[in-house]
């Protein structure tokens, strides 16, 4: 799935609270760093934020190193260490003897249940 992100979930992704003071001044940063890099405006969607809907800028996966620029770059951020590395836990999938019922064919353990 091609989930964006925005700048509140890249600070929660790094350890500090997605209400952080600083994230509105690092989401502008952001956003200037992406009109220089493409050309273009950020994607947007729309979140609640302080008891109303806001328009906030959002970034593609591909697009996620503008905030690691933008944090590299903003005063408050320089300096400070890297975003750890989040990599989805694999989850074993379960060996199929047979996909269709019609064509079950027996295994060698005893017979359990019926398909």
């Amino acid at each position: 799935m091609n989930r964006r992100i925005t700048v509140a979930e890249y600070l929660v992704r790094r350890g500090l609270p997605a209400d952080w003071n600083y994230g509105s001044p690092l989401g502008r940063v952001a956003a200037r760093i992406y009109r220089q890099t493409y050309g273009r405006e950020p994607g947007r969607a729309w979140r609640f934020i302080n008891g109303r809907f806001r328009q906030v800028m959002t970034y593609a996966p591909g697009e996620q190193h503008v905030l690691a620029r933008a944090w590299e770059l903003y005063g408050c951020t320089a300096g400070r260490a890297p975003a750890p590395v989040v990599r989805p836990r694999r989850t074993p999938t379960p060996r199929l003897t047979s996909v269709d019922a019609m064509r079950w064919t027996p295994t060698r353990g005893p017979l359990r249940s019926h398909p």
